[in-house]
């Protein structure tokens, strides 16, 4: 295998392995937005959750509502089908998008021996590594009502598309502080699997 090719087999295995996010606790921050709706978002209270039409085709969603719950037992909300304060919905999307630090190869000029100008390119590959957008949304209703009582969502942009891995933190991070309002960046550390 000539040096070229073994240095860019090489970069592939090492950004493959960056990527795996397995080595290493990642330490996910979130963009979270809360809103208080009409009827107050109270402490303590029971919920159930409530799905959309498009939610009942999504093989995840069982697995996602499962993660949801442990969140809101966190903050003191208790499951209760039968007689519900609220109505939840747990909404998740993964966007593909632009890696923001991505800097494509540019030549540089050289000089060469005989006084002729030339273009020299770096030999190293030029990878642009994929970037997801994840985003998930909490909504709680009144059930006498419909009436929304509290909104929130977090946002998450990085190279890692395993998206239920990153759901934990992102609705803690989303939870954090219920049931006040605001606009924040909050951090939480998602460990090394099967290091909890």
């Amino acid at each position: 295998m000539a040096l070229h090719s073994w240095f860019r087999h090489a970069l592939l295995v090492l950004a493959a392995a960056a990527l795996t996010g397995c080595a290493l606790p990642r330490m996910i921050d979130s963009d979270v937005q809360s809103f208080v709706g009409n009827a107050p978002a109270l402490s303590g209270a029971s919920y159930r959750f409530e799905r959309l039409p498009s939610q009942a085709q999504n093989s995840d969603q069982d697995q996602i509502e499962a993660l949801a719950q442990e969140a809101l037992e966190r903050i003191g909300l208790q499951r209760n089908d039968d007689a519900p304060r609220y109505l939840v919905q747990v909404n998740v999307s993964v966007d593909g998008m632009r890696n923001p630090h991505y800097r494509p190869s540019r030549p540089r000029l050289v000089v060469g021996a005989n006084g002729v100008v030339y273009e020299e390119w770096p030999w190293t590959m030029d990878v642009e590594v994929p970037w997801y957008r994840h985003r998930v949304q909490v909504l709680l209703r009144d059930s006498a009502n419909g009436q929304l009582a509290y909104e929130t969502a977090a946002v998450f942009d990085g190279p890692w598309r395993d998206t239920l891995n990153l759901l934990p933190p992102m609705l803690e991070a989303a939870l954090k502080d219920y049931p006040l309002p605001g606009k924040r960046r909050v951090v939480v550390e998602l460990p090394v699997a099967g290091a909890r």
